[in-house]
């Protein structure tokens, strides 16, 4: 199953992992002491850490390829916050391939 990390400082930090089903695709996001809370999918979604919100994510609609709004709480969490973006959105590319029948 495809896996994707983020490091950051030669630390694992993030986790998306693509479980096994036989629907649909279905991915978990394992990030050391952060939570996702919202609808990651579709790049609509908070990040937070020990329950405070340290950056948001919100996909710009209308635009010539994907586009992404991030705004970051937490200036030293910003590394991390695009790298997530970035691995989502790679997860989101591969998934759509697969899909499709292309590689």
């Amino acid at each position: 199953m495809p896996t994707f990390f983020v490091e950051t400082e030669n630390r694992e930090m993030v986790t998306i992992k693509k479980q096994f089903t036989f629907l649909k695709a279905k991915y978990t996001i394992d990030a050391a002491g952060l939570e996702v809370r919202g609808n990651w999918w579709d790049m609509n979604f908070e990040v937070l850490q020990n329950g405070e919100v340290i950056g948001a994510v919100d996909k710009e609609w209308f635009t010539w390829g994907d586009s992404y709004q991030i705004e970051i709480m937490k200036e030293e969490m910003e590394i991390l916050l695009v790298a997530l973006v970035i691995a989502i959105d790679c997860a989101k590319a591969d998934q759509a391939a697969a899909s499709s029948g292309s590689v």
